[in-house]
């Protein structure tokens, strides 16, 4: 893994792909199963995931090759690319925040150490949806927001963002600040979400992997991707933290709201 403590910018598209890649429904099932047992006939896949459907497994194992996670080494046969056995990393990564998290703690110390496809499935879901993983990185750098000006860090239409809002909220990754005198009530991280940046870093690292050219340095020292698209919300940021979706545990300072609403008009899609 590398390391994060120099790196200029968060990688939040990173992350993002790596979510997008990896997250549909069955993923983590197919990858271990074929992981487990070797290469796999698509029988055998349905044999050993009895509870995914005949044509629903078919449809996974052709997603799956075409996000370079599957190959077919012989004709009906299916095995893991090297870019699908560098998962592994990302689920020992979601499984121990799953179960430090959001885990009942009734495992036995011998299953806490395995790997075990549901949770990962699980956690995976909690990151999954336009817009969760930009809203996590905004309340990581910025600390509490009330909604507009999460809204605005975000780039989220309104409909989007008040959806995603309400699913962070029932993942447990996201929780609204009781309101005070003179202050609205202002959304923050739960410490579930702020345990979340070593997550990040193997989600990170495997997007890198998946698309190598990305990563390559630029004459300037900057990487491919952010000398294409930096994250907007580092833009905006004077005083960016220096570890991937670390959390700052001290808000920046609030800038009056006639202020903010000129600077950062409301975006309609």
């Amino acid at each position: 893994m590398p390391d994060l403590t120099n790196t200029p910018t968060p990688h939040t598209e990173l992350v993002d792909q790596a979510v997008a890649r990896l997250s549909p429904r069955w993923t983590t099932w197919t990858l271990q199963t074929i992981q487990q047992h070797g290469p796999m006939r698509l029988t055998e896949l349905n044999s050993a995931l009895p509870w995914v459907g005949v044509h629903a497994m078919a449809e996974i194992v052709r997603r799956m090759q075409t996000s370079n996670l599957l190959d077919r080494p012989q004709f009906g046969v299916y095995d893991l690319t090297p870019l699908g056995r560098h998962t592994n990393d990302v689920h020992r990564a979601l499984s121990a925040w799953h179960r430090i998290h959001l885990a009942d703690g009734t495992s036995s110390p011998g299953e806490a150490e395995r790997v075990q496809p549901e949770p990962v499935e699980v956690a995976l879901g909690r990151l999954r949806g336009k817009g969760t993983i930009p809203l996590l990185h905004a309340l990581a750098q910025h600390g509490p927001l009330p909604n507009g000006a999460l809204r605005d860090e975000a780039g989220l239409a309104t409909g989007s963002f008040h959806y995603r809002i309400t699913q962070l909220q029932i993942h447990q990754l996201i929780t609204r600040t009781s309101p005070s005198s003179g202050r609205v009530a202002e959304c923050t991280l739960t410490s579930a979400a702020r345990g979340l940046t070593p997550v990040y870093a193997e989600l990170a690292e495997f997007a890198r992997k998946a698309n190598p050219a990305t990563s390559l340095p630029d004459k300037h020292g900057a990487t491919a991707q952010h000398a294409i698209r930096a994250s907007p919300a580092v833009h905006r940021s004077p005083v960016a933290s220096s570890e991937l979706f670390s959390h700052v545990p001290d808000s920046q300072p609030r800038v009056p709201a006639h202020l903010t609403a000129l600077s950062h008009p409301s975006r309609t899609r």
